[in-house]
């Protein structure tokens, strides 16, 4: 048996695949199982890491990009189908899993199309509150769609929809509550930095100048800042004397969750995920966007109490700083954050979303 796991461009969409491989893989040993995602996006590095083959097909993106990369995106489409269409007819499928990004579009529109002729099915994960373009055709052609969160069933339809959770790595697991000194701020913006929030950060580290002497708080911070800003960033950190540890990118996410008293972070459906499963507080700051998808995202969280929700056009690095010290001070509100999140923890969605689709191998192996 052969699955394709389709998509990538960010590691949110990548480690979702990859869990639900990896399980698979565990109850199924023979089956082939490959990753197609795009040029240039993080499934060139991360997917290999994971120990899976992946194919790498031709095409840009949409939202959010200069006229000229638009036309470049329209130009691609064709031949990204064709490539679809190959990987499809040499491999046949017996299911076809689009966990998101622009790469998932050729394949799983395509599979919709042709695996009828062998047998396949097709389905989808849906990881935002509210579904994105790519999905939404998607949805249509694809037998299932299993959603992170309620909403999507008023696009697609209750009877096609599941809400099964995110599918998130088995390293990600519900922790014991954080230390509070050093109170340690583990400052993430997605696999690819965020530089939105990492320019929030400086702006708010001046008032964090000896911050052991002057505000009763002793302070650290772990900070991944994404390929192109990090120079700046370190550099920040090392004029104000801040305790800290800046990165690139982070491997070893469980060990940060561990060590942090409180996230700054996106509010993409697979770091909110990943938050409920470890059981961290956090303050979601979401990407900004003309779809406003992370922002109805962590609105989820905020109503709830689970986390605080700062807007990045609204907010300033003395309101962020302001912010952070008093949560290091109210340890009942930190602790009150994580009683609360863990309800949006949905440690069996792996589980949930494979008895869908290969329900035979749950009944070998009596899981």
């Amino acid at each position: 048996m052969t699955v394709f796991f389709s998509g990538g461009g960010t590691a949110g969409h990548i480690y979702a695949g990859v869990a639900l491989a990896d399980r698979l893989k565990a109850l199924s040993p023979n089956t082939q199982i490959r990753f197609i995602g795009s040029y240039g996006g993080m499934e060139e590095r991360l997917v290999p890491k994971s120990g899976y083959p992946l194919h790498l097909v031709r095409i840009g993106s949409w939202n959010g990009v200069p006229l000229a990369r638009r036309m470049k995106t329209l130009i691609q489409i064709p031949w990204s189908f064709v490539q679809a269409l190959g990987l499809l007819f040499r491999y046949r499928p017996k299911v076809v899993f689009g966990v998101g990004g622009y790469a998932s579009f050729p394949v799983v529109l395509m599979a919709g199309l042709t695996s009828w002729t062998w047998g396949g099915r097709v389905a989808i994960l849906e990881q935002n509150v509210l579904p994105g373009l790519t999905n939404r055709i998607l949805g249509r052609i694809s037998g299932k769609v299993f959603a992170a969160f309620p909403g999507s069933e008023k696009v697609f339809g209750s009877k096609k929809v599941q809400i099964t959770g995110n599918p998130v790595r088995q390293s990600i697991k519900r922790l014991a509550p954080a230390a509070r000194v050093p109170f340690t701020v583990f400052i993430f913006g997605g696999s690819q930095g965020a530089i939105g929030i990492n320019s929030l950060v400086i702006d708010a580290l001046k008032f964090f100048k000896n911050p052991e002497n002057k505000l009763g708080v002793s302070l650290r911070f772990i900070h991944q800042t994404g390929e192109k800003d990090f120079e700046r960033v370190k550099s920040a950190y090392q004029q104000y004397g801040a305790d800290s540890r800046v990165e690139k990118f982070i491997y070893d996410m469980p060990e940060c969750y561990a060590q942090a008293s409180l996230l700054i972070c996106r509010a993409g459906s697979s770091t909110l995920s990943e938050v409920a499963a470890v059981g961290r507080a956090a303050v979601f700051v979401p990407l900004v966007s003309r779809d406003r998808h992370q922002e109805y995202n962590a609105e989820l969280f905020a109503r709830s109490g689970a986390a605080e929700l700062r807007l990045q056009t609204k907010t300033t690095g003395e309101q962020l700083a302001q912010l952070i010290l008093d949560l290091a001070k109210n340890h009942s509100r930190i602790e009150e954050m994580e009683k609360s999140v863990v309800q949006f923890s949905r440690p069996d969605a792996v589980d949930r979303i494979l008895t869908d689709l290969f329900p035979k191998l749950f009944e070998r192996s009596g899981a």
